[in-house]
């Protein structure tokens, strides 16, 4: 379809798609990483040679109109894989075959397409080029609405690279943290920007998620109480209508950031000042406790985690049983201790009301 449209043409066996011809049909290259204004638009030989990569030969070049032109088909040489084709035996182009998996399963637009920031050029602009040369994209169509690049994983400041001998599987991270505290580590880092893997990262993480445990076990033992037989409402009308703004601010900060290139970071970090502003009114001398405000807080919070994939299970708020978000190493520990931190956590709440009752009578 792309020769019978003119923007691609057969050399030695092999056939490239031509970037003039195909700009001379309407369309735009490099859309996702243009080159820099010095280049005039050319693509360098550095960046030519990572395009074709193996699929390049020595003449390559040769081969080409234009540097700037790129594979679809490429004659094998000897010893090399190669199908019969109209122009030879040969094999298909870098881009060619997530342009065809791609169109074949869902249709001739994609709304979304993913990848690392290393595919932008020029696995995707090269991918995308030909797609749109075959399915005629034009004017008010093109092939991608929406293209998300994610940033590379680093280990402790440096690219996570075998080279580098810093490679690590995700099994091996798991075995001394759970699947949930990675969660949590990613979700405090921006998606599109490099993110860290580092002692000090996985212990901000296990930090913030120690915070999540509390702030739910707290809530939790409030309303493991009787509760709706006392009055039930604002008790502390300052400091409930301090809370309940605080709740009000954490909506609002976790749509726009969500809503702002899918900022998780800042999300969480409203969360964790919502916690933090709860705690505080936890501690608060003569706490009587809004209960249903703490619970809704908790709830939301619980809801917003299980969209991050941090909670999943059907507890109206907290981690549950957190059999679905442990590692393979730290499962085992995790679940094991669980009982006796509940006890502990209850007979803290029973200390500090007990300390608070001794206050109001002066002993």
């Amino acid at each position: 379809k792309i020769i019978a449209k003119g923007m691609s043409y057969e050399s030695n066996g092999s056939v490239y798609l031509s970037i003039d011809d195909f700009k001379t049909n309407g369309h735009n290259y490099r859309k996702l990483s243009p080159a820099a204004p010095d280049k005039s638009g050319e693509t360098t030989e550095a960046e030519m040679a990572e395009g074709e990569g193996a699929l390049s030969s020595s003449d390559g070049g040769k081969e080409k109109r234009s540097p700037n032109d790129f594979a679809l088909w490429k004659a094998s040489k000897s010893g090399e894989p190669a199908w019969d084709s109209p122009w030879g035996p040969g094999r298909p182009g870098w881009h060619i075959e997530c342009s065809v998996v791609a169109s074949d399963i869902l249709g001739e637009t994609l709304d979304i397409h993913s990848g690392g920031e290393d595919l932008k050029f020029p696995h995707h602009d090269n991918e995308l080029a030909q797609s749109e040369a075959c399915l005629g994209c034009g004017e008010g169509r093109q092939w991608v609405n929406y293209f998300t690049h994610t940033g590379h994983l680093h280990i402790e400041g440096l690219k996570m690279s075998k080279s580098l001998k810093n490679f690590i599987t995700i099994r091996q991270a798991l075995e001394n943290n759970t699947a949930r505290q990675l969660r949590i580590m990613f979700l405090l880092q921006a998606w599109d920007q490099p993110m860290n893997y580092s002692d000090q990262t996985i212990d901000d993480a296990r930090a913030k998620e120690s915070t999540l445990k509390s702030f739910f076990r707290e809530v939790e033992a409030l309303n493991r109480g009787d509760y709706l037989s006392e009055e039930v409402g604002w008790r502390m009308p300052e400091a409930d209508r301090k809370l309940s703004e605080a709740y009000l601010v954490v909506q609002q900060t976790v749509h726009d950031s969500l809503l702002d290139n899918f900022n998780t970071r800042d999300a969480m970090s409203a969360i964790m000042d919502v916690i933090s502003e709860g705690n505080i009114y936890l501690r608060t001398p003569d706490l009587k406790p809004a209960i249903l405000l703490l619970r809704s807080i908790a709830v939301y919070i619980t809801q917003i985690l299980k969209v991050f994939g941090v909670i999943d299970g059907s507890d109206d708020f907290g981690f549950g049983s957190g059999s679905g978000a442990a590692g393979v190493g730290a499962a085992n520990a995790e679940a094991a201790s669980e009982p006796y931190i509940e006890t502990l956590v209850s007979f803290r709440e029973q200390v500090r009301n007990a300390a608070l009752e001794a206050a109001k009578g002066g002993d």
